[in-house]
Parts: structure tokens; C-alpha cells; sequence
């Protein structure tokens, strides 16, 4: 049989069999895309129900939802995607708190995380700040749809968006080195030397290759090379980075700000500029809609209830770090400067857009297969994945309307630049 039945998974051995799978995945995601939008509901939302809902009443037909899958051809579209939408300009603004968010603040919901779990529901402490790097990312695509349907502020999309983007790959930095750290031991020095020295030598290595992109695309006038090129850098400066130790996710990100920045200030290139952005608007709505369907089925339910303490406890502490990371520095910024550099509408968004996704859904199912208790790590990661995109995706539009209602926040950084 071209199809064999391996547990509960269903491993597709005959490459026509894995051509029609992907093609009814592609219908099926986009099916419920469309239906979702009519209904005014998030995309990420649905999806996920329907993926839930299949592989609860299918559960013969699983699907093998490998790290390799999301990480190698989901996430580098989906970064880049939204990477090359972003200009150098309007980061440029809010890149200290992008930066902060993305850096100290992936590090302390990890801590926040892991002494939760610890003191909560006794998991050792390394293994719980393993689960705390695995949530630490953020994937705030439901509140990102939100707002672009509602037409915020450029500086606010761009605030979220950046952060998101680049606490991908400190993300999966850390989770590696949390990983490293329980299976052969790193001391504090050495582990933050290799998390600095990771994120410095991928941000290089990114922007080396937008860089480089943008050259070669300038090259030459053929816009179907052109368009190719745009591709080859998306999932090449991934490649590239992972093969030698580094942070693939970070690379493309870097790499997609930096070839969409210089493009648009090349003389004469706005209508290629915009036919790149459309055929990565594309791509990026494929690979969106596809990989939240496939964290519905990747989501057993039986499973969860089994370690339902410990997924309270998780959620509880990834909202309470959240918290922490964004309206503490929000209100000494406010406390001890005279001028407000976020308005207070605009941090309720950011708090609100610590959704958790497909990264940490990646991460978790990357766990080596003798990883101490990796069943209840992978739930309890599961587990405050769902929980975050469904309240969290579904609250989006009433959050992002009350926060901005009035018009707090219309004309932030407007000055600086940003809006």
C-alpha cells in the first residue's frame, strides 16, 4: 500500500500519495481561510478548531507533523513572508523595544515559566525552563490580521510584527542551549557567550544575504529569476545558518528585512518591489493556513488532560511573564521620562499579542526521543500553545478596538518616524 498505518500516524512512503495529502491540506486550509474571514473570525482560530476537530473524529488518519516539516519548509516562508514587508525605516523607531522584548524578555518568560512549573507542579528545574524556552516565542498572527483589517497605526504593526520576528529565532536559541544544558551541562559564562554569539553571527549572516540578494536581483531584468532569487534567499540563508550552527530563523528574518529595504530604495524598482510582496503574500497565506491546521491535528486532546495541572500552571505563568516584560518597562519609561515613548493603548497590544504558535509547536516536537519526561514537556507546550491561540486569537479584535478607541496611540512616534 502506497500509505502504511505507523502508531496513530499515517506515513506517506509513495510520492503521488504525499502530492494528493498536500493538495487537500492546501484546499482544506484554504476552505476554512476563506470562511473564517467571511465570518470576521481569526484565521489562526478556525484553523486550528478544524485541525482539532478532524483528528478528533478521524483519528485513524493523524498526520506525521515533524519538526523538520515546520521548521525546514513552513517557518522560513512564513518569517520571510512577513520579514520583507517590513522597511529599515519604520523598524528603525521601535527597534529598542523590539529588541528588549525579543532579547531580555524572551530570557525572563522563560525564567518565569520554569520556577512556576518548578514551585507549581514540582517539574525538575532544568526541564522546566526547557518548556519555558520552548513558549518563549511569541506568534501574534491572529492579532497582526486584527489590526491590519482595522488599519492601526504603521508603527504599532511594525512594533508587534518585529518583535515576533526576531524573538523566533532568540527563541529557538535558547531552547537549544536549555536543551544542551540538561543533556551535557553548560555553565552560565558558556551559555550566554553561545546565546550572544549565535544571535550576533546569524544577524550577520542575514544580512549578508538580503544584501546579496538584492544585488543579484538587480543583476538582471527577468522577473521570473527575479521572483526565483527572492526564494532561493528564503529558505538558502536558513539552510545556510542551520548547517553551520546557527539560527536559521533569525538569518532569514534579517535577511528578508534587509532585501526588502534595499529594493525599495533602488531607482526604478517599486513595481518589482510590489510583485515580490505579492508573491510572498501568497506564499505566506499557504504556509500560514497549513501549519495552524496542522497544529490542530498535531494536538491530541486525551493527551492533555492527563497534564492539565501543569498546563494551567504553564499558562497562567506565560501570561503573568507577559505582563511583566511589557508594562514594567512601559511604566518606568513613563515614570522617569516626560515624554511617553509608547502610549498606554498601544502596550495593552503588545501584552495581548504573546500568543504562542508554530515555533514553539517546532520546538517542542523537536525534543530528542530520550529526553527526560519529554511526553509532559511536549503537553504542557501543547497545551499553552491552544490555550493562547484560542483566547487570545479570539479576544484580538476586541482588545486592539478598546485599546486604540480614542485615538491613544494613533500618533505615536510620529515624530520619530514610526507611524
Amino acid at each position: 500500500m502506497p500509505g502504511r498505518l505507523v502508531g496513530r500516524e499515517i506515513a506517506l512512503t509513495d510520492p503521488l500519495l504525499l502530492i494528493r495529502a498536500a493538495v487537500a491540506l492546501i484546499a482544506t486550509a484554504t476552505v476554512v481561510a476563506a470562511l473564517a474571514r467571511r465570518a470576521a473570525l481569526p484565521d489562526s482560530v478556525v484553523l486550528v478548531l478544524a485541525g482539532l476537530l478532524g483528528a478528533t473524529l478521524f483519528p485513524e488518519i493523524g498526520l506525521a507533523v515533524t519538526p523538520g516539516l515546520v521548521l525546514g519548509v513552513f517557518v522560513p516562508g512564513l518569517v520571510f513572508a512577513a520579514a520583507y514587508s517590513i522597511d529599515w525605516a519604520e523598524l528603525r523607531p521601535v527597534l529598542a523595544p523590539i529588541v528588549a522584548l525579543a532579547i531580555p524578555g524572551v530570557l525572563a518568560s522563560a525564567v518565569v515559566v520554569a520556577f512556576a512549573l518548578h514551585l507549581g507542579v514540582g517539574v525538575p528545574l532544568e526541564l522546566a525552563f526547557v518548556v519555558g524556552a520552548i513558549t518563549a516565542a511569541t506568534d501574534p498572527v491572529a492579532v497582526v490580521a486584527t489590526m491590519r483589517r482595522l488599519d492601526v497605526p504603521r508603527g504599532l504593526r511594525t512594533l508587534v510584527e518585529g518583535e515576533s520576528l526576531l524573538n523566533d529565532g532568540t527563541g529557538l536559541v535558547l531552547f537549544a542551549l536549555a536543551v544542551r544544558a540538561v543533556q551535557a551541562g553548560v555553565s552560565a559564562e558558556e551559555g550566554v557567550a553561545l546565546f550572544v554569539g549565535t544571535i550576533a553571527v546569524s544577524a550577520a549572516v542575514g544580512v549578508a544575504g538580503g544584501l546579496i540578494g538584492a544585488r543579484l536581483i538587480q543583476a538582471t531584468n527577468e522577473r521570473t529569476i527575479q521572483l526565483g532569487i527572492s526564494l532561493v534567499i528564503a529558505y538558502g540563508t536558513y539552510q545556510l545558518a542551520d548547517a553551520i550552527g546557527l539560527s536559521g530563523i533569525l538569518a532569514t528574518v534579517i535577511a528578508g528585512i534587509a532585501l526588502g529595504s534595499r529594493m525599495r530604495r533602488s531607482v526604478g524598482s517599486d513595481a518589482l518591489v510590489r510583485e515580490i510582496e505579492d508573491l510572498w503574500d501568497v506564499v505566506g497565506f499557504v504556509l500560514t493556513s497549513l501549519v495552524f491546521l496542522l497544529i490542530g491535528f498535531a494536538v491530541r486532546l486525551p493527551s492533555l488532560l492527563g497534564s492539565g495541572a501543569a498546563i494551567v500552571v504553564g499558562t497562567a505563568a506565560v501570561v503573568v511573564g507577559r505582563a511583566l516584560i511589557v508594562y514594567l518597562p512601559a511604566a518606568a519609561v513613563r515614570l522617569w521620562s516626560r515624554t511617553t515613548f509608547l502610549p498606554r493603548g498601544w502596550v495593552h497590544v503588545i501584552f495581548w499579542s504573546g500568543l504562542r504558535g508554530a515555533i514553539a509547536l517546532a520546538a517542542a516536537l523537536s525534543l530528542p526521543a530520550d529526553f527526560p519526561q519529554r511526553e509532559l514537556l511536549q503537553d504542557v507546550s501543547f497545551g499553552i500553545v491552544l490555550v493562547t491561540l484560542l483566547a487570545q486569537g479570539t479576544g484580538a479584535a476586541l482588545v486592539v478596538r478598546r485599546a486604540l478607541r480614542g485615538g491613544d496611540g494613533s500618533t505615536a512616534l510620529r515624530s520619530s518616524g514610526g507611524g
